[in-house]
C-alpha cells in the first residue's frame, strides 16, 4: 500500500476560482514517486494551476499536523514544496542551495510519508537558498534553525532523497522498531476507544 490516508475534510474555495481546493492523498514510504528526482518547473509564473497546488499542499499538510509536504509525497511531479508553522508559510518552487554552513545540529525528524518515525540527522544549522515563490518572484534566503532543517528535507524529496537514507542500517533499525512500537500502542489505545 503506497497510499497512507486520504480525509475529505469539506471544500474550501480558490481565490482565483469557483472549484473547491481538497486536500491531497498522501503517499508512504513504499510509493517510487519518493525515488526519483523531480525535473524543474517550467511554465510561466504565476498560475491558476501552481496556486491550487500550493493550496492543497498546505491544506494537506496541515491536516496532517505536518511543518513541510512535497508535492511529489501526494504523487504529484512538480518540483514544488511549502513549509509551514504558526506565523511563518513559504512555498518553494524550483528549490535551490547556494551555499550550506559547515557547522551541523543534530536533531530529530519525522516525515509525513513515514508516520511514527522519527530519526536523529545532521543537518547544517544556515543555508542560503533560491526559490521562486507562487508570484513568480525569485527569493534569496538564509535560513537557520528548524526552517533550514525542513528546507532541507523538503529539497532532499526533489531529488529523490529518503531522511531514511542518511542513516546507517543499524540506526535505522533501531529507529523502525521503535516506530513499530508506536504503532502498535496507538493501535492498541484506539481499540480501547
Amino acid at each position: 500500500m503506497s497510499e497512507i490516508l486520504t480525509i475529505d475534510t469539506g471544500k474550501s474555495l480558490s481565490p482565483k476560482s469557483n472549484e473547491p481546493i481538497n486536500p491531497l492523498p498522501l503517499f508512504d514510504e513504499h510509493h517510487p514517486m519518493l525515488v526519483h528526482s523531480i525535473p524543474e518547473y517550467k511554465e510561466v509564473l504565476p498560475n491558476t494551476r501552481m496556486s491550487r497546488l500550493i493550496a492543497s499542499l498546505k491544506m494537506t499538510m496541515k491536516l496532517y499536523g505536518g511543518i513541510g509536504l512535497s508535492a511529489n509525497q501526494c504523487g504529484i511531479h512538480e518540483r514544488v514544496f511549502v513549509i509551514g508553522y504558526e506565523d511563518f508559510f513559504i512555498s518553494c518552487i524550483n528549490p535551490k542551495i547556494l551555499s550550506k554552513s559547515e557547522k551541523t545540529v543534530k536533531d530529530v525528524e519525522g516525515c509525513l510519508s513515514y508516520p511514527g518515525l522519527s530519526l536523529k540527522l545532521d543537518r547544517a544549522e544556515t543555508i542560503d537558498v533560491e526559490y521562486t515563490n507562487e508570484k513568480g518572484e525569485i527569493i534569496h534566503q538564509t535560513l537557520s534553525g528548524i526552517t533550514a532543517r525542513c528546507f532541507l528535507h523538503e529539497f532532499d524529496h526533489m531529488n529523490g532523497i529518503r531522511f531514511t537514507d542518511h542513516l546507517g542500517p543499524v540506526a535505522l533499525k533501531m529507529a523502525k522498531q521503535k516506530q513499530e512500537k508506536l504503532i502498535k500502542k496507538h493501535i492498541r489505545k484506539q481499540k480501547k476507544k
